[in-house]
């Protein structure tokens, strides 16, 4: 598999997530928890990879455990401060700020990993942060920093690390196996959450309403979702997965607008341009312009 393949796979990925918002969103409205939605969707996750990796899982190895138990809490841990942060704060706000992690990102790989930061990856990431910032319209009013925005920031800090764990881990693991161990840490993280509400969060929630996006978002954002992430990072960089998975976003908010949730708006056309800008520039080779640039002003200076 080529690193644009991979890429490929990552994009596919985000769309799929980027529906999930519509169809949590369907399913909160139906009066389903934020820790029974988890516990539900990684259950379908546990169920699916068993299923069709079972062969493999039962071969998993300590290391392989070791990463997928690590790769499943940095996940989990980033997906449960982010819903945290939305009980303090604004969704926007919860938005951008979660959105760092690709700032995150080539830090956290030059820290661990010693790998260098090249500079195009650096106005990339400016272009991406400047787009999450038009998209959640945050430039547009007075920015305060509350208790939602540091569960926001921490969320970022649990994807970031997440994603450059994955990018390590993905490359010397199986990708069922640890595709098994998220969906596992996501199914018993999401019942430590739930359980405080008793069984009685069964009877609250409109089943007729919530039942099929419930297995839509179990089966295609986080089966088939992550599967292919795990994939997909063994064969391209963490930064790149990293700007790539933030379109999740963008596809997200399209979605909205399709659905009726929302409509469509300078911010978000404009948004989407800037993130769309900076993933094109990640996927340039720029080596090639300065050494052509350097052939034409030498063969000027010859004439």
């Amino acid at each position: 598999m080529t690193k644009s393949m991979a890429n490929g796979l990552l994009l596919l990925a985000s769309v799929f997530w980027g529906s999930g918002f519509v169809a949590i969103k369907i399913v909160l409205d139906a009066h389903a928890s934020s820790g029974f939605i988890n516990f539900f969707r990684g259950v379908i996750f546990v169920v699916l990879a068993f299923m069709l990796f079972h062969r493999n899982i039962l071969k998993m190895t300590r290391l392989e455990f070791k990463i997928g138990l690590i790769a499943g809490l940095l996940n989990f841990g980033g997906y449960m401060t982010q819903t945290i942060g939305l009980l303090y704060t604004t969704p926007s706000d919860n938005a951008f700020i979660s959105s760092t992690y690709v700032v995150m990102i080539p830090i956290i790989a030059w820290i661990v990993f010693h790998k260098k930061i090249p500079v195009k990856s650096v106005i990339s990431l400016l272009f991406c942060l400047l787009g999450m910032a038009v998209l959640t319209g945050v430039l547009n009013r007075a920015f305060t920093f509350n208790l939602g925005d540091v569960y926001s920031l921490i969320c970022a800090l649990f994807y970031a690390g997440s994603i450059v764990y994955l990018g390590y881990g993905a490359k010397i693991a199986d990708v069922s196996v640890i595709a098994f161990m998220l969906a596992a840490v996501q199914a018993a993280g999401g019942f430590v959450f739930f359980l405080p509400g008793g069984v009685g969060q069964f009877a609250a929630v409109n089943w007729s309403v919530a039942l099929w996006p419930l297995i839509y978002v179990g089966v295609i954002c986080s089966f088939v979702g992550q599967t292919l992430q795990i994939l997909a990072q063994k064969h391209t960089t963490a930064t790149s997965a990293g700007l790539i998975m933030m379109l999740e976003g963008v596809f997200g908010s399209i979605f909205s607008i399709i659905f009726g949730y929302d409509h469509l708006t300078a911010h978000l056309f404009f948004g989407g341009l800037f993130i769309t800008l900076s993933l094109i520039l990640m996927e340039v080779d720029l080596q090639h312009f300065p050494s052509g640039l350097h052939r034409h002003s030498h063969s000027k200076s010859g004439m």
